[in-house]
């Protein structure tokens, strides 16, 4: 399983980018309503996250997984755009799956 998903995951903060991404080899591209989505997996000190770059105009965004007291959840760093990182996020785990079935 991929340690995105892993339970482990799960506790880690998203709010811990004050400190130098470094990119990791796990690229991938989905596509999503003739959009291309190119993903490059980021290795933030104790965190997983996901650069997503459009083949639109849309600007690129960064994605990870966090929780709350009630719920794990998806969300883009810097926080701000929450609808799109849910929808990013979901792909994202989709293609996962996908990869350890």
């Amino acid at each position: 399983m991929h340690k995105l998903l892993s339970p482990a995951s799960l506790g880690k903060s998203a709010y811990s980018v004050n400190c130098q991404m470094l990119t990791t080899p796990e690229k991938f591209e989905m596509k999503l309503n003739g959009v291309t989505m190119s993903v490059q997996e980021l290795d933030l000190p104790g965190n997983t996250a996901f650069k997503v770059v459009f083949s639109s105009n849309r600007k690129p965004i960064i994605v990870t997984r966090t929780k709350d007291y009630h719920r794990v959840f998806w969300t883009s760093v810097p926080e701000g755009r929450q609808k799109e990182a849910e929808g990013v996020g979901a792909l994202i785990e989709e293609y996962f799956k996908k990869q350890n079935q």
